[in-house]
């Protein structure tokens, strides 16, 4: 739960906006009544503001292990794009599957994504059972993990 406290000027409109800058580790940077790019918009009750954040924003990449596995045909993977505190820009973000011997079987994702989380589906269905990798890169980052077909 983040919360903070904010004093309404006497020259704001009755129903003013409030909006809310936070930092990667989520503490209030600055509070402000003016519009901004990329600052959350809390309503304001009563002078009490009670908002529900859902902060989905993670400061770095993150790669999960595919469920289920193994799988027949179908499994899910789960990664997040972080949130680069200096700007709210995209990241190129390349997903691969790879075989045992290293050989590149599919890419799954290959375009800039804005920072969230994100999750994609791989069909192994013309593949054999076996071992299967699957990379995720962008810019310095990578991180590979495994997982197993079983048909």
């Amino acid at each position: 739960m983040i919360s903070f406290n904010w004093q309404v000027p006497n020259d704001i409109s009755i129903y003013p906006r409030i909006y809310v800058v936070l930092d990667p580790e989520n503490k209030v940077d600055e509070i402000h009544e003016e519009n901004n790019i990329g600052w959350k918009v809390l309503p304001l009750y009563d002078n009490t503001t009670d908002v529900e954040t859902e902060n989905n924003l993670t400061t770095k990449f993150e790669l999960s292990q595919n469920y289920p596995n193994p799988f027949n045909p179908t499994t899910t993977i789960k990664y997040s794009v972080p949130n680069v505190a200096s700007s709210y820009s995209s990241s190129k973000v390349e997903l691969k599957v790879y075989d045992i011997l290293g050989r590149e079987i599919k890419t799954l994702v290959n375009q800039k994504q804005k920072p969230g989380s994100y999750e994609v589906s791989f069909n192994a269905n013309e593949l054999s059972s076996g071992v299967y990798f699957y990379k995720l890169q962008s810019g310095d980052f990578v991180q590979t993990k495994k997982m197993m077909l079983l048909k």
